[in-house]
């Protein structure tokens, strides 16, 4: 399907980017935005239960 000869109102420009490159950069926001949420929290979780104190035998 060549549209490079045709021209007119209805034809659409050269930059504008195809629907799967749209859909690839969504969820790879989505996988980074959960990253950076997720992240932090985990390793705070982590934290907490190596250093609980019933787990250390202080209580």
């Amino acid at each position: 399907m060549d549209v490079s000869g045709r021209t007119g109102p209805t034809t659409m420009p050269r930059y504008v980017l195809e629907v799967w490159v749209i859909v690839l950069v969504v969820l790879a926001t989505i996988l980074i935005m959960t990253a950076l949420l997720l992240c932090p929290a985990t390793a705070v979780v982590i934290y907490r239960v190596r250093t609980h104190p019933t787990r250390s035998g202080i209580v």
